[in-house]
């Protein structure tokens, strides 16, 4: 049997506001941040991560989607770094992945730095929370209704997308192997993923439960947060679910986070 393999890859870099991504701490300074997604590599298949962010978007944003996406301009455009070679079908490709060799995509939220090549995977399994799914169509707060952009998931209303809701935990493959697992805060369906690798042990790969390892520790959520109470209480079951399985717990906007995983094609197994 094939052992599980991770990989890492890097959609774009992100230069955020440190006081906005860590409860107004330093301001007036930036953090160099950057949108991965992963590839879990399962002996009974392949599943994806997130899909980065979307070059297309940053190109054109007011023509983004059917009603375009002008507001990203505004408020994240001359932040962000991106490449085409940064798409995710680019970036799958460089390691030998063609979007048909992906069977499964999990979604951890859909902010639009975790969304951006989803409608490159038709025949792929979605896999997203249902009050993420329910949230995103319509947010009700006005810092968060700018991170979902509907030129991204717009796609999971089409009968070509295969969508599967879940409401808490998800055993992938059912060996226990990928586990998602609910981590609402950030935003309402906001879900961590859990991948046990035979020699680098149990990786909780926590996308934006916090920005950075200190804002883990020091229970610092952004101001934009979906609801800060959740949030903090999501923090507290991972620090738990890090002791009590020995885990290594990796956020994906930490750039030192990040760069614990090999350079692709190298992966962590």
């Amino acid at each position: 049997m094939t052992k599980p393999e991770l990989y890492a890859m890097n959609s774009a870099d992100w230069e955020y506001e440190y006081s906005a991504m860590m409860r107004n701490q330093k301001p007036g300074e930036t953090y160099p941040s950057l949108t991965p997604f992963y590839l879990v590599d399962h002996p009974e298949g392949t599943v994806l991560i997130d899909t980065g962010t979307s070059y297309e978007l940053l190109e054109d944003p007011a023509d983004y989607g059917p009603y375009g996406a002008g507001y990203v301009e505004e408020f994240a455009a001359d932040e962000i770094e991106m490449s085409e070679d940064g798409k995710a079908v680019n970036r799958l490709a460089e390691i030998g992945y063609e979007p048909d060799d992906i069977d499964i995509v999990v979604m951890t939220h859909l902010h639009l730095d975790h969304t951006g090549d989803v409608r490159e995977f038709p025949d792929s399994e979605f896999v997203v929370q249902q009050d993420e799914l329910e949230y995103a169509w319509w947010p009700a707060d006005p810092i968060q209704r700018k991170l979902y952009v509907e030129g991204d998931f717009g796609v999971f209303q089409s009968p070509e997308y295969d969508v599967t809701a879940i409401s808490g935990e998800y055993d992938v493959f059912g060996d226990g192997v990928v586990e998602c697992i609910p981590t609402p805060g950030h935003s309402p369906g906001h879900q961590a993923v859990k991948v046990e690798l035979e020699e680098a042990g149990t990786v909780i790969l926590a996308a934006d439960l916090a920005f950075t390892q200190r804002a883990y520790e020091d229970e610092l959520q952004p101001a934009f947060a979906w609801d800060t109470e959740h949030a903090i209480r999501s923090n507290r079951m991972i620090r738990n679910l890090e002791r009590t399985e020995d885990a290594t717990v990796l956020l994906a906007h930490d750039r030192e986070h990040f760069e614990e995983f090999p350079d692709p094609p190298e992966s962590l197994v």
